[in-house]
């Protein structure tokens, strides 16, 4: 080495070792430039390459070339490869000077298996006193230590830790230290011995990708070879200690991006450790099965059915997949979001849990419907162009821009969160999507044959796109039909009644087209004072127009569980299933603490054209009211719907309870009126009415 023993500059410098070839066919790996960093790291080689200094601005030509014959001695069995670039391994050596603000996410496709290099990883910051060099970042570590998790949070939103990079490592350390579970979590130890066993002496090995990756991709976030190859290891040290967890895409990015603020492999190994391990249902952080990832998608879909109107319209008018374009919302995330973007996320994450990333995840897809919607006729693929949006984000708003938009979203509690997930897991297992299998593609409903006289097989996709994601997994099943069975709301009654949810659909002699979603069994009408029509319903009810344009209206999302004592309760009485509904897709009854999604007593008031103004929660109670007199829906400031008892008109205005506008003309003719059950879909309430619900 040449030169005097200055001060290296502030920018990360690896070994020759980081050329070595480590059987990846990785086509962009050229074009990844390091940014600036606080952090030094040494990398351990092997016996060939010299322990001494490499921190020297002035790097001699001399070492370069020894680098070069390094790597050539490594791969002389691979004739094929061509010898490095001077100026790309002078790059790999002397880091870049870019800004990270510049550096964009890259996935690497992997092949079948792994070839494995067993040397450790890096270790950042070993020989340097860094609170010496920035007294402010001890300032603020010495903060985040006196914190409580409250204010850990909010820190987390406002990027308190976000820079330098090692008091981000230090607080990623301190928290996720912090989280703490039922479970047993693997010592750093573990680590050591699985490393050991798969990997043992040998400079180089093959492994299968683990089983519970998708495609075998992980995103390289900034990492080079070296970083790269810790990744494979920690991922096949966690498939072998954790083998029950057949299905957990996110992982590899998780890994990635925790690696990057890891003393060592086996720090990285304990943390991603901690948060699969971490059991409270509530505040989850890692689906582990594709049971529990798909039902984790299809409480997005029922998220984004509330926040974000008019994308499901959107793509189900297009005739393609829904739930295969929800299926990709986690890995919009932890895979396409740039590298600056997803490292705020997991600030926010791994003190909040999955909660945060259906917020982030629809404040993406709402700026993604914004950008679509003046090309959608252009949009051959909704998934790829939601993919490509993603990753070019940042012509759209900053990454605090992101988190500022992401904490706006109106969303339910984490605890009412939990047991949407629940309902939408029952469903998939009805439709034999076991805890065990490790993929399965779910059988969509099939609308190219439905016979109606109301609505086309399209329309009825659009109706299928706006109901909750658990029920959409079946098939519709006629339930009504005027033609058929009579105009009348008794012959109504008597066919709907027994059956939850249902879709009431009507064609107008005028060849208009709306109807409503009634989330609740027609027999709650019968468990109050017949003298008083009263109200009933949950919160996912809502109305619709499909002729002459298409269109929903459903209550913003304030919460979606709610809970109150039934007006012919005391306070403090156990509730019976007398007074509440139980749902089971599958036609099983099960527990209904986490079955009954939301439910909501009815209200004792008797009906009236006008209501007087009312609280919000008040509101809420509002939406079906029944007699053999009149059929309503929405009850408040009017009523969105009101049919007669002959089944011959009705009428329709604005209602509060809906935010909706008339559905139609005022007074209407009903030409045609149909309702759509969900296909072994029932309601259990009779099954159980001898039960206590505790």
């Amino acid at each position: 080495m040449t030169g005097g023993r200055s001060r290296p500059r502030s920018h990360s410098y690896y070994s020759p070792e980081d050329c070595k070839n480590y059987g990846v066919q990785t086509q962009t790996e050229d074009i990844f430039q390091r940014p600036r960093s606080r952090s030094f790291y040494s990398y351990e080689t092997s016996e060939h390459v010299s322990d001494n200094d490499l921190g020297s601005e002035a790097i001699s030509s001399q070492l370069k070339q020894k680098a070069i014959n390094l790597q050539h001695s490594v791969s002389k069995n691979e004739k094929s490869k061509s010898k490095p670039n001077k100026h790309s391994l002078s790059r790999d050596l002397n880091g870049s000077k870019g800004s990270l603000k510049s550096v964009s996410m890259m996935t690497i496709s992997e092949l079948d298996n792994w070839e494995i290099c067993s040397s450790s990883g890096m270790k950042y910051g070993q020989f340097v006193d860094w609170e010496k060099i920035d007294p402010e970042a001890a300032t603020r570590y010495e903060q985040i230590l006196e914190s409580e998790h409250h204010q850990l949070k909010a820190m987390g939103r406002e990027g308190f830790w976000a820079t330098p990079h090692t008091l981000r490592a230090k607080a990623y350390y301190h928290i996720i230290h912090g989280i703490h579970s039922r479970c047993d979590t693997p010592e750093r130890d573990v680590y050591y011995e699985l490393s050991k066993k798969l990997f043992g002496e040998q400079k180089l090995s093959n492994h299968p990708v683990p089983e519970y990756m998708e495609a075998g991709e992980i995103p390289r976030y900034c990492l080079n070879k070296a970083g790269l190859n810790s990744v494979k290891k920690i991922l096949l040290c966690l498939g072998r200690y954790f083998p029950d967890m057949n299905f957990c895409p996110i992982l590899p990015a998780l890994v990635s991006l925790i690696l990057h603020f890891s003393q060592d492999e086996a720090e990285c190994f304990y943390s991603v450790s901690r948060l699969i391990c971490y059991d409270d249902p509530n505040k989850r952080y890692i689906d582990q099965t594709f049971l529990t990832y798909r039902a984790s998608c299809m409480t997005f879909g029922d998220l984004a059915n509330r926040c974000c109107r008019g994308i499901r319209k959107l793509i189900a008018s297009s005739h393609q997949n829904l739930f295969e374009f929800y299926s990709d919302w986690i890995m919009w995330i932890f895979a396409d979001l740039p590298f600056t973007y997803a490292i705020r996320v997991l600030d926010v994450y791994l003190l909040e849990g999955y909660k945060v990333l259906y917020r982030v995840a629809l404040t993406l897809l709402s700026l993604y419907k914004v950008s679509v919607s003046s090309r959608v006729a252009d949009v051959e693929d909704f998934r790829t162009d939601m993919k490509r949006f993603v990753q070019n984000v940042n012509r759209h708003c900053t990454a605090e821009n992101l988190l500022e938009r992401a904490f706006m979203v109106p969303i339910a509690t984490r605890r009412e969160l939990n047991l949407l997930f629940k309902a939408n897991k029952v469903s998939l297992m009805q439709k034999g999507v076991s805890i065990h299998q490790k993929r399965q593609s779910v059988d969509t409903v099939d609308f190219n044959n439905l016979s109606s006289s109301v609505v086309t097989g399209t329309e009825m996709r659009v109706v299928w796109a706006w109901i909750p994601e658990r029920f959409a997994l079946f098939s519709p099943i006629k339930l009504f039909c005027k033609t058929e069975h009579g105009g009348s709301l008794a012959s109504f009654y008597s066919h709907v009644e027994g059956h939850e949810p249902a879709v009431l659909i009507i064609k107008t002699v005028d060849e208009e087209v709306f109807g409503a979603f009634i989330s609740t069994d027609m027999t709650e009408r019968h468990k109050y004072d017949s003298n008083k029509l009263t109200y009933f319903g949950t919160c996912e009810c809502f109305v619709f127009t499909l002729r002459p344009s298409m269109e929903r209206y459903q209550r913003a999302m304030v919460n979606i569980m709610t809970r109150r004592v039934s007006p012919q309760q005391a306070p403090g009485t156990p509730q019976t299933s007398s007074s509440m509904t139980l749902t089971c897709p599958a036609g099983t009854p099960q527990n209904p603490s986490f079955l009954t999604i939301p439910f909501t007593a009815p209200s004792e008031e008797p009906m009236t054209a006008k209501e007087p103004k009312r609280s919000k929660e008040q509101e809420a109670s509002k939406f079906i009211a029944g007699s053999s007199k009149h059929l309503i829906v929405g009850g408040n400031g009017g009523h969105a719907l009101c049919l007669q008892d002959d089944l011959e008109g009705g009428s329709t205005e604005p209602c509060d309870t809906f935010k909706s506008t008339p559905l139609c003309k005022k007074h209407f003719k009903i030409q045609s009126l149909e309702v759509w059950g969900i296909q072994n879909s029932i309601s259990f309430s009779h099954c159980l009415s001898s039960q206590t619900i505790i």
